[in-house]
């Protein structure tokens, strides 16, 4: 038998892991309390009803009991204990959805409900929700607020910000529109509209941000505190100075303290400063004038009609600026130019149009230009870096296209066989880059056409130096330098048969500096140690010119062969002689190869 001042409520605890039960609730006010018998006649009836599993009836009859005494703690509690009881209920039936909502209602009915705190982070994570990550609550609180279930996005607001290591002022912010949102839809009620400005205030101590001073300022804003409002809204544009969001609710600010006391001069000028800096000059003067009709000899009006007209210049100036900046962006840097020239004309002495319009000449390519828009905004503001750097750039910049011109030119002049002048043309572009291994070799290229063939080479190598392993590079440089030792090789040749053999040992030593492969080469040089009887050196030239070309030069054996049977070393006479009858089978020396091998066996070893 339940007893009409107290009674007790079964509160069924609900864990997905374990599914265990609980009891506990009871019907008790504060001492002296008198309960409203038709309370508790609904509450008893209630639980009737929930002990019959009837949990929606049970939920209608707390309810009524709670429309007649709204602040009764314990029918809350009894409301939220049902609720959750329904959400175990629909759970076990896989109506998720439903039950998700069961939960949360019993939440926000009583934020103590532990039980169903628990059940709806079980059943979280039976959904495959992370339920104890902070980020994951605050996207399941967005998606709820947008879809304007607000006492729910609160309940998840609420689980994120307790889930989070450090106070989040985003979360923050996030609740306090919550309850700023149920405040203006629930009637305006004060408590609603203090914890929006508390949670807004949370967040500001966390992180000052103008978001923040706007939501405080708007909070207070409908508790009237005007004066603490517009701090706030100052604050916001002190932080964000070009923030329409900031400057849209500095107006909001004064328009109300315009609307609250029309009669006060210093609202209609405050009203009017927030006007000016939202560029309405027109809403703006015309608040200015107000303040003058209510006070004709305020400084601060006057002032700011002065100041009005200055900012309605700069404003066209601007027109003409955003304008060029959108020519720019679009690559039209005479139309962009156009429309600088016009600001400047509003505003000469403005450095960022100087700088701008020095960036489009830039573009352009017209650098003289660009140089003398900087300078010109240099002489206004001499410690610019921003237009100090662009300087610099535009210094690299000159002389890179001073070198690609010279670099054309020379091309150019080359090409129509004025190789002097295409020389010097060269070496300027080099004075300026000397680190361009291309302009080295089209140079090499151009002494070559001269027939300056040791400038050539010298410019090869250059570029070479920088761009090691370059096939090109590498291929021309070996072409110049057989260029180079053919000369050397003929004067060898003409020095040899001359009987000028020292000579012609000096030459070949030469050229084979240039072409270190050349077999033929090391062959000859061979023949002239060997006329000089410089025997080891013969022999050294000789095995180079067979490394290289064996069947080539098949020659050198047979002559490697003749040197060791004159230095009595049989043996290596003999493989010399086999070599070459192996390399040149036809050659003019096989009868004598075959004669000297057959005569060096019969001789003892």
């Amino acid at each position: 038998m339940i007893c009409k001042k107290t009674f007790l409520f079964s509160l069924v605890s609900f864990i997905f892991a374990s599914l265990s039960l609980c009891f506990s609730a009871s019907f008790a006010q504060n001492e002296g309390y008198i309960p409203n018998q038709e309370v508790v006649k609904l509450v008893n009836q209630g639980i009737e009803l929930h002990k019959k599993k009837d949990y929606e009836g049970a939920i209608q009859l707390f309810n009524e009991a709670l429309s007649i005494e709204p602040n009764n703690t314990v029918v809350k509690q009894n409301i939220s204990i049902a609720h959750n009881n329904y959400g175990k209920f629909l759970a076990e039936r896989t109506d998720h959805e439903n039950a998700l909502k069961e939960f949360r209602t019993a939440i926000y009915l009583d934020p103590e409900n532990e039980t169903a705190d628990a059940n709806l982070d079980a059943l979280l994570r039976q959904k495959g929700v992370k339920a104890s990550d902070s980020l994951a609550r605050m996207q399941l609180g967005d998606k709820l607020r947008a879809d304007a279930k607000f006492e729910f996005a609160l309940i998840e607001y609420k689980k994120a910000l307790k889930l989070s290591k450090e106070p989040d002022p985003n979360i923050l912010i996030n609740l306090g529109d919550i309850y700023y949102i149920l405040y203006l839809r629930d009637g305006q009620r004060t408590n609603d509209i203090n914890n929006a400005i508390d949670t807004y205030k949370k967040a500001l101590s966390i992180k000052d941000s103008a978001k923040a001073h706007i939501k405080v300022a708007d909070g207070l804003l409908a508790l009237k505190d005007i004066v603490s409002a517009i701090e706030h809204y100052r604050k916001a544009v002190e932080l964000e100075p070009s923030s329409q969001d900031a400057l849209t609710a500095n107006v909001r600010g004064w328009n109300e303290a315009v609307r609250l006391a029309p009669l006060v001069t210093e609202n209609h000028i405050g009203l009017a400063q927030a006007l000016q800096l939202k560029k309405d000059f027109v809403n703006a003067e015309e608040e200015f004038n107000q303040a003058l009709k209510l006070d004709p000899e305020n400084e601060i009006a006057l002032k700011g009609l002065k100041s009005l007209e200055q900012d309605k210049i700069k404003a066209r100036a601007s027109q003409f600026s955003e304008q060029a900046l959108k020519f720019q962006n679009d690559g039209k840097y005479d139309e962009a130019i156009d429309q600088y020239v016009k600001a400047l004309e509003i505003n000469f002495n403005d450095v960022t149009l100087h700088y701008n319009i020095g960036t489009a000449f830039q573009a352009k390519g017209d650098f003289p230009h660009a140089e003398k828009a900087y300078n010109k905004a240099l002489a206004i503001d001499s410690s610019n870096q921003k237009v100090k750097s662009a300087l610099e750039i535009l210094s690299k910049q000159v002389t890179s296209k001073k070198f690609q011109d010279l670099s054309a030119r020379a091309i150019e002049l080359q090409n129509s066989t004025n190789y002097q002048e295409a020389i010097t043309t060269y070496l300027a572009a080099i004075s300026i880059n000397p680190d361009d291994s291309a302009v080295y070799y089209n140079l090499g290229t151009a002494y070559q056409a001269a027939k300056d063939l040791n400038n050539a080479q010298l410019q090869y190598k250059k570029a070479l130096e920088l761009d090691k392993g370059n096939a090109t590079y590498e291929n021309v440089l070996k072409l110049v330098n057989v260029e180079i030792a053919e000369p050397l090789i003929q004067s060898a040749i003409n020095k040899q048969t001359s009987n000028d053999i020292a000579g012609a040992i000096v030459d070949y030593s030469m050229a084979l500096e240039l072409v270190p492969n050349d077999a033929q080469t090391y062959f000859n040089l061979g023949t002239a140690y060997q006329a000089n009887k410089q025997l080891d050196e013969a022999i050294k030239s000789y095995m180079k010119a067979v490394q290289l070309d064996p069947k080539g030069q098949a020659d050198a054996s047979f002559f490697l062969g003749v040197i060791y049977e004159e230095m009595k070393n049989n043996k290596s006479a003999i493989e010399n002689y086999q070599k070459y009858l192996q390399n040149a089978p036809t050659g003019s020396y096989v009868k004598d190869a075959k004669d000297r091998i057959a005569y060096l066996k019969t001789l003892k070893p």
